[in-house]
């Protein structure tokens, strides 16, 4: 663990004296205690220093599935019980992470009958108040929904999504006072993360001393690799994963999970180590690992067909996809240069009698989807995200070896040049950043997740 340490070794904490009433009151609410690793971050983030807080901003950095949470719950309720006067804000990337860390506090209080006389009626959207007027309160991420709050703890989740700026304004909101501090909970980013590699070099100035009242927490991996051997990946996730090292998380179970994911996933959210913003999608390796036998043949019956054109309109590509005994087959049906929308449906009309339905992009295709409707064909349209979704069906098809691909000379050479982009914790296929022409790759990726998705329907014509 990379940490800024205490002051004393026996050193006093502000939520010292609430820790044996939160952990009753966690039994009594959820079943279970705090960990001793949350005690102790806990106790470390509200250190004392000549009888006040020691930091006024702290980032703590971990691996997902942690506990981070309970974390945010119990600094929530810790600030209301400390002070009841307090204004507690609580931001994360969506609305609903947010709700997630304030239902966890309310849930903590509705559950105990010597809280709840402390607080105002108890709502889901309006917030947490007490009878002496403070609040805590859910808000967007959005600085200027700050601006003008006196705000006593500011909590944020997932600092690797959100802007500069909301940091910022929370700082800002603490005014200078005393006893005031904003705590960032999150995993790693990548090199768009500005604001989260911004606090990462705080938090390494504050531990050599060039920083004050700042407080740097960060569980990491040792080193940005995956390993290859299950014992080392095994030291790797207890360095990165508290609650694992704990024994609270199984090691056994997170391999396995580490095994079926993307590299840059399991170093980002398992390993906790900062990846690129870009990378391949998956290797030729893994593609031809999916290949059908020789005597292993496309299955009967109708197919999801999926139509992808490139943004400059030089090639088409419609690809199909069906699935037989737990596995998807896929394999490319027309590779078309120059398509108009008119050789498009042309095409879709030779091929509707083997279709189940097209599958295409809405921005592009919508003319062309508009117009197989009008003959009576099922038609599916696809935004960003499909695409997002799309990405990791395909991902996950492969690594699980249950597509069987038709060896395709155009997608053996697009597949090993197609990038995968983040989007916030997801990512996508990335025609943009990819060396080459894609459509093969999209047509595949849609038929596949549209095989997995879309339910036929029977189509009226009037």
């Amino acid at each position: 663990m990379i940490r800024t340490e205490p002051l004393e070794e026996d050193f006093k904490a502000a939520v010292d004296k609430h820790l044996p009433a939160m952990q009753f009151i966690w039994l009594n609410a959820f079943g279970f205690e705090l960990d001793a690793w949350q005690v102790d971050i806990l106790r470390r983030i509200t250190e004392l220093s000549d009888g006040k807080l020691r930091y006024r901003q702290v980032v703590i950095s971990m691996g997902r599935q942690n506990g981070k949470t309970e974390i945010a719950a119990a600094l929530g309720l810790w600030r209301l019980l400390s002070n009841p006067y307090a204004l507690v804000i609580g931001i994360a990337s969506s609305a609903e992470q947010a709700r997630i860390v304030y239902q966890r506090t309310k849930t903590a209080v509705d559950l105990n009958p010597a809280l709840v006389k402390r607080f105002e009626a108890l709502t889901d959207t309006r917030g947490l108040r007490t009878k002496q007027g403070g609040r805590y309160e859910m808000k967007a991420a959005k600085g200027a929904a700050l601006q003008g709050l006196p705000i006593d703890l500011g909590i944020i989740d997932e600092v690797h999504l959100l802007k500069m700026e909301l940091w910022t304004a929370l700082v800002n909101g603490t005014g200078g006072r005393d006893d005031c501090i904003v705590v960032g909970i999150t995993t790693a980013g990548d090199e768009t993360s500005e604001l989260l590699k911004h606090l990462y070099d705080l938090g390494n100035k504050a531990m050599t001393g060039e920083v004050e009242g700042f407080g740097f927490f960060c569980w990491e991996s040792p080193e940005a690799r995956v390993p290859e051997t299950d014992e080392e990946l095994a030291e790797f996730l207890c360095a990165a994963n508290p609650a694992m090292a704990a024994g609270r998380v199984s090691i056994a179970n997170v391999i396995q999970d580490v095994r079926s994911m993307p590299e840059q996933d399991a170093l980002r959210y398992r390993l906790n180590r900062f990846v690129a913003a870009q990378a391949s999608f998956i290797t030729g390796e893994m593609w031809m690992r999916n290949s059908r036998g020789i005597d292993e043949a496309y299955p009967e019956g109708k197919s999801v067909m999926a139509i992808d054109v490139d943004p400059d309109r030089r090639f088409a590509t419609i690809a199909r996809a069906i699935k037989s005994d737990g596995l998807i087959y896929t394999e490319v049906v027309a590779s078309i240069p120059n398509p108009s929308d008119e050789l498009l449906a042309k095409v879709c009309r030779l091929l509707h009698k083997h279709a189940s339905v097209f599958v295409m992009d809405s921005y592009r295709l919508k003319p062309l989807s508009e117009e197989l409707k009008r003959r009576g064909m099922q038609v599916k349209l696809m935004g960003q995200g499909d695409v997002i979704n799309g990405s990791s069906v395909l991902y996950a098809k492969l690594q699980q070896k249950k597509l069987r691909h038709g060896n395709d000379p155009l997608l053996t050479m697009q597949i090993p040049r197609t990038v995968r982009k983040n989007v916030g914790d997801n990512y996508r296929i990335s025609r943009a950043d990819s060396g080459v022409v894609i459509d093969s790759v999209m047509a595949t990726m849609l038929s596949v997740y549209a095989v997995e998705t879309v339910k036929e329907q029977k189509t009226t014509i009037h």
